[in-house]
């Protein structure tokens, strides 16, 4: 996916915005299905692993339905059995890859959940049209930024966790409201206490709906 730019002339000048690949890949994840991404060609395209690699888990989960292997049986082809020889299961896995991933419309976002969330090295496989010995060479390679999506996986679920805790929080301190029978020192500081976790709650409410596209 190559840089792109957006034009927009002010007063005689041109305002240029760039573009990278990665904000492209974002922004078409965003408004697309995984069914769409496929369909229209994204996820398949040249541009693949860019569009893959913006997509979270729930999404690559949801692509691995589109897949060709999707409604097979024959779900050892894609894993070596006990003490298979080396030969007899690479000849193997390649039938694998040119049956079921060479023309894989999702094989990018199968990659991507292998590489994103790798099983044990004995319980490697077929992945993507991509060998378990290639599959450890990029976790290694690409250790960084699959960290970072593996962070923005677990994101939703950390920020749910803050606003219910916040939210208990308001309801404590509301249970506790103190009237005018108490000192104004310690009335001051409760209600200045509730108006603070009423605040935090907001934020993050706020925060939540702008990074979900419910607010400008």
């Amino acid at each position: 996916m190559t840089s792109m730019t957006a034009g927009r002339p002010t007063q005689g000048a041109t305002s240029r915005i760039t573009l990278t690949s990665d904000d492209v890949a974002r922004e078409l994840v965003s408004t697309h299905t995984p069914a769409a991404l496929a369909e229209t060609g994204y996820l398949p395209g040249r541009d693949e692993h860019a569009v893959a690699s913006q997509m979270r888990e729930h999404q690559l989960d949801e692509a691995l339905l589109l897949g060709r292997c999707s409604t097979t049986n024959d779900v050892d082809a894609f894993y070596r059995r006990d003490e298979e020889p080396d030969e007899q299961w690479h000849a193997r896995r390649e039938d694998t890859i040119a049956k079921y991933c060479a023309r894989c419309p999702i094989a990018a976002a199968c990659l991507e959940l292998a590489l994103r969330y790798p099983e044990a090295p004995q319980d490697l496989a077929v992945r993507g049209g991509i060998t378990e010995e290639d599959q450890l060479a990029l976790v290694d390679m690409e250790a960084e930024r699959l960290a970072a999506a593996r962070a923005r996986d677990r994101a939703p679920y950390e920020q749910r966790t803050m606003r219910l805790h916040a939210a208990r929080q308001v309801l404590g301190l509301a249970q506790s409201h103190i009237g005018l029978s108490i000192k104004p020192e310690a009335r001051d500081k409760n209600h200045a206490e509730l108006r603070a976790a009423v605040s935090e709650l907001e934020q993050l409410r706020s925060d939540h709906r702008r990074a979900t596209g419910w607010a400008a």
